[in-house]
């Protein structure tokens, strides 16, 4: 799914009223008809009760206002109790607004006017509030009384769905994430229409969206393909399925090299062996510090062993003639002796690559030392936020960190997979796939490391590296979707390889 901008998201409206039998007030009709089948049936999942409730649908007086007549409309109409209070800022709205001000007002649909803070203080039991004050269409932060209504309705309103974007909230994320967010509408909801926007994705602006909703309201198909975007999204894939025909042999799912561990530290490497070959892979090798062979044989006997010549610490590489991929990183550590030995390793090496964790800040360190190294092109790199700002420089809110990190995709030729919700694949090319699997049960300790695993797993049967990255990141977070369906509250990561079966 792209993602598309403000400005896109208006031109392709206009190229849909041009191009087809529709005008701009059968356009909102179409949209909010489509948006009240979805928040009826939610609603009445929320409030098995909803006849009896009242339902406050603020509405402003340009456009998104008149989506919330609409919908204010159809609740009249199917029998529940609604009370419309619009935000009067103006003598007259939209013309589309004022047509459906008349068409609510035929039926006999209470509408409030609100003038005044004092007019706000008169509503009372605000149980489920639908926010339709402004849209897409806002340029800068509320003031005076649309900053107090929005205050208003976050401090007394029990339940808020929000209609296309939550008021106050920019669709940009690179205007939103510098805002002033004390007057956002913070919805539970959020229904928008036809295509995401990139304000929704970023954690400092995301948080007044709630559970999201695309909304197909049927805008004419052609305008995207023919609209290119830097973002896209990416919900649920479909996830390979392992060869496994009556004459199949482990070595034509690939061999995997694994270099993991250090003193204190080997259970990141287990995890990340076991992911592995969960995830489909013939064969993994483990290379470890010598003296964590009966830990990792002991904790995971279906690994094959390769043994550095330090005791605690990896300080070798091992000749990679047997091996189809290769992942780098999980509690490795970052001893003198070990960034020396990777930076040596790439600029030997030419198979597909994971570098993650200490991998990545031992080349921190290498670059504060001012070591020169090298990352051979292709490599998936998968940083969390710190790890990301050690390597690269830090930055002041997650957008900036996003830019930065397709600057050095291009640079490099490289793919990095910025861990968080809503996980940023950043290809060579500086396009990004943000991705929508997962949940809050990811953020335990090791679920990186199984991450990791799951990806060299994939490299390891041949996916070329950006589908690695993009299966591997949904697949991770769809074990965390299932973890969460059989009701589990909190999660190891050795959850997540339980579950890694298909």
């Amino acid at each position: 799914m792209k993602i598309l901008s403000v400005s896109q998201m208006q031109d392709w409206d206009t190229y849909t009223i041009t191009h087809e039998p529709v005008s701009s007030l059968g356009l909102m009709e179409r949209a909010a008809t489509r948006c009240f089948a979805y928040l009826k049936e939610d609603l009445l999942i929320q409030f098995p009760n909803l006849i009896q409730k009242k339902i406050f649908v603020f509405c402003g007086q340009g456009n998104n206002g008149g989506d919330g007549l609409v919908l204010a409309r159809y609740f009249k109409n199917e029998g529940y109790q609604v009370q419309v209070c619009v935000l009067k800022l103006k003598e007259t709205g939209s013309i589309d607004f004022e047509i459906n001000l008349q068409r609510a007002q035929a039926i006999d649909v209470p509408i409030q006017w609100i003038e005044s803070e004092e007019q706000l203080t008169l509503l009372r039991n605000l149980d489920i509030c639908v926010d339709a004050l402004f849209g897409l269409g806002l340029t800068r932060p509320l003031q005076s009384i649309a900053a107090t209504c929005v205050q208003y309705i976050n401090s007394n309103a029990t339940y808020t769905v929000s209609i296309d974007i939550p008021s106050g909230l920019f669709g940009d994320a690179d205007l939103a994430i510098k805002q002033d967010v004390s007057a956002i509408v913070q919805a539970q909801n959020t229904y928008t229409f036809q295509a995401l926007k990139s304000a929704f994705l970023f954690p400092e602006t995301g948080v007044f969206v709630g559970e999201f909703k695309v909304i197909d309201i049927g805008l004419h198909p052609d305008f995207l393909d023919q609209t290119d975007t830097d973002f896209t999204y990416q919900q649920q894939l479909d996830l390979p399925k392992r060869n496994l025909h009556d004459f199949a042999q482990k070595w034509q799912n690939g061999h995997a090299l694994l270099v993991a561990g250090s003193k204190g530290k080997m259970g990141a490497a287990i995890l990340s062996a076991k992911a592995i070959l969960r995830s489909g892979a013939g064969l993994v090798t483990a290379h470890v510090p010598s003296k964590a062979n009966d830990i990792l044989q002991i904790a995971f006997p279906e690994a094959m062993l390769s043994s550095d010549i330090s005791d605690n610490t990896i300080s070798e590489f091992p000749s990679l003639k047997p091996y189809t991929a290769v992942g780098v990183g999980p509690g490795l550590g970052t001893a003198p002796e070990t960034q020396a030995a990777l930076i040596d390793f790439l600029e030997n090496t030419n198979l597909p690559l994971v570098l993650d964790a200490d991998a990545l800040n031992c080349l921190a360190l290498a670059k504060q030392q001012g070591q020169d190294f090298n990352i051979p092109p292709q490599t998936i790199l998968t940083p969390h936020a710190k790890e990301f700002d050690r390597l690269f420089g830090s930055n002041q809110n997650t957008f900036e960190r996003l830019k930065l990190a397709q600057h050095v995709a291009r640079k490099w030729q490289v793919i990095i997979v910025l861990k968080g919700r809503f996980t940023q694949i950043v290809n060579k090319d500086g396009k990004v796939i943000f991705n929508g699997s997962g949940n809050a049960l990811l953020a335990t300790a090791g679920s990186g490391d199984v991450l990791t695993g799951i990806i060299t797993s994939l490299l390891t049967q041949g996916f070329p590296p950006i589908e690695a990255a993009k299966l591997a990141v949904n697949w991770h977070g769809q074990l965390a979707e299932q973890l969460a369906q059989k009701k589990y509250a909190r999660i190891m990561a050795s959850d997540l390889i339980d579950a890694l079966r298909f």
